[in-house]
């Protein structure tokens, strides 16, 4: 049990109030009196639940009354406590700072408390937060109307954001709360099963991905202003990069190392799980990077023509009759994608069969000039793949090793994603696409993953997840990706006359 005192507003003068007692056994109430004393409501002190000095109003005589009332409550019940004016955010503070390692989660706790902090001095008019004023029933729920108030006043468009803020921000402070009652036993628990009810619903959102026709409009993508350093085409081949290099995390594509190029593939540590994760460097990821590695492209083609290719009685055969402006033994990957596409739209004769050959010619060297890239971009001294951040702020980073980072770092980080996500609008704007964002490209893989009848083990794997739960989940934010092939296969079995 517990008791407080509190000023009830008078409803014939809004300026004058009179002191109520209540005591209350959890959240239910065991008793709530009018002491009949009614001051000026800019007399009562709520932090501390005492009248406030005045030359005009017998202030020692009020507060004597409300000791004696508290003294008898506590001779009567001896499992009641006196006030705990502790601060809340203090405890916080204490407990992020050090129970917690990650820098990252470090911020984003912070913010919540800040806010509280500003809760406290708009609406309960101090600069602390005392632990009593988590006791009382209606304090979560004020809190969640203001801030309500204060973050979506004017934007009545984003219900489900707005609620999603909120239900994050009370777990939060429900976290804290649960943990100050493990740590002090002695006091009455502060009783938080109420809390997310405070929280609007929360409506699922299909995760949003790109359609095929919104991948080849970022494919072709120029910008509509013309100038010697667009920031956004670049951001448009990092993006195709994240798409075709398993949906890269974006935190992982920031830091991504040359000296995570090795053997063919992407080895790296994964910021955000620690996972250490093996990705397949395929030619698309390759030509993607051609365009901000052109000179580093060019090497790889020139090394790896049709004259390197160990080719077999048939394709010679078939290859030997194209007729080419180039030695056909000097035909680059780019030259042989250049001939594909011509004898595709020669009508003149039938080249299905030849188109096939060189199709078959095309993959195989694809895969020898990924793997001669990935070669040399991995014989570059150490250093970020993409100039989003300064390399020197991150050198104490080794390239296989996982570590936190430090807070400066976290705050560059933040910065750089921004910067990316920036680009990405800016690109998204042009063409018309919503709410395009970097970890869209990952949505994104996922869904055609799901789409080209990959395993949940697969995509769990390519997805760098820690377990196929998290897999699970993950693809169940495609809710027709997910069933419509199954039930297909369902209707198949039965027909109609």
């Amino acid at each position: 049990m517990y008791q407080f005192f509190y000023l009830r507003q008078s409803d014939k003068n809004p300026k004058m109030g009179t002191i109520y007692h209540a005591v209350f056994d959890d959240r239910t109430p065991v008793l709530r009196k009018s002491l009949k004393i009614t001051i000026p409501g800019s007399l009562w002190d709520d932090n501390n639940q005492r009248v406030r000095e005045s030359t005009t109003w017998d202030y020692k005589l009020f507060n004597h009354r409300l000791n004696e009332l508290e003294v008898e409550f506590l001779q009567s019940n001896n499992k009641a406590q006196k006030p705990n004016k502790d601060c809340f955010i203090s405890f916080a503070e204490d407990l992020i700072e050090n129970e917690y390692s990650n820098e990252e989660t470090k911020k984003k706790y912070s913010t919540i408390l800040n806010s509280l902090r500003t809760y406290s001095n708009q609406i309960i008019k101090s600069k602390t937060l005392p632990i009593d004023e988590l006791r009382k029933i209606d304090f979560i729920k004020n809190y969640a109307k203001w801030l309500e108030q204060r973050r979506y006043s004017k934007r009545i468009d984003e219900k489900v954001k707005k609620n999603k803020t909120i239900f994050n921000y009370i777990s939060v402070i429900k976290t804290f709360v649960t943990r100050y009652n493990e740590l002090h036993p002695e006091f009455d628990e502060i009783k938080t099963v109420h809390y997310l009810a405070q929280v609007g619903k929360i409506e699922k959102v299909e995760a949003r991905m790109l359609f095929a026709h919104e991948i080849d409009a970022i494919i072709t993508y120029q910008p509509s202003i013309k100038v010697k350093r667009d920031k956004t085409i670049d951001a448009k081949y990092h993006f195709l990069f994240q798409f075709f290099t398993s949906g890269l995390r974006v935190s992982d594509l920031l830091l991504l190392n040359f000296k995570n190029f090795r053997n063919g593939r992407i080895e790296f540590v994964a910021k955000k799980n620690g996972e250490k994760i093996s990705l397949p460097f395929g030619y698309k990821s390759c030509k993607v990077l051609s365009n901000l590695f052109p000179l580093e492209y060019e090497m790889a083609t020139n090394e790896n023509n049709l004259g390197n290719l160990t080719l077999g009685p048939d394709e010679i055969e078939y290859l030997i009759m194209i007729k080419s402006k180039k030695e056909l033994g000097s035909l680059t990957i780019d030259d042989i994608h250049n001939l594909i596409e011509y004898l595709k739209h020669d009508k003149k004769d039938d080249h299905t069969d030849r188109i096939k050959i060189l199709r078959s010619v095309a993959l195989r060297i694809e895969q020898n000039v990924a793997n001669t890239f990935c070669k040399i971009m991995g014989s570059k001294p150490s250093g970020l793949v993409f100039d989003y951040l300064n390399f020197e702020d991150f050198r104490d980073i080794t390239v296989m090793d996982k570590r936190d980072l430090n807070k400066q770092q976290y705050y560059l980080l933040h910065k750089a994603r921004c910067a990316y996500n920036s680009r990405l609008k800016r690109i998204a704007d042009d063409l018309g696409i919503t709410n395009l964002s970097s970890h869209v490209s990952r949505h994104s893989f996922a869904y055609y993953m799901l789409d080209s009848g990959a395993s949940i083990e697969e995509i769990c794997h390519a997805l760098g997840h820690s377990s196929i739960e998290i897999t699970q989940k993950y693809i169940r934010q495609f809710p027709s990706k997910f069933s419509d092939k199954a039930v297909d296969r369902f209707s198949s079995l039965f027909q109609l006359t």
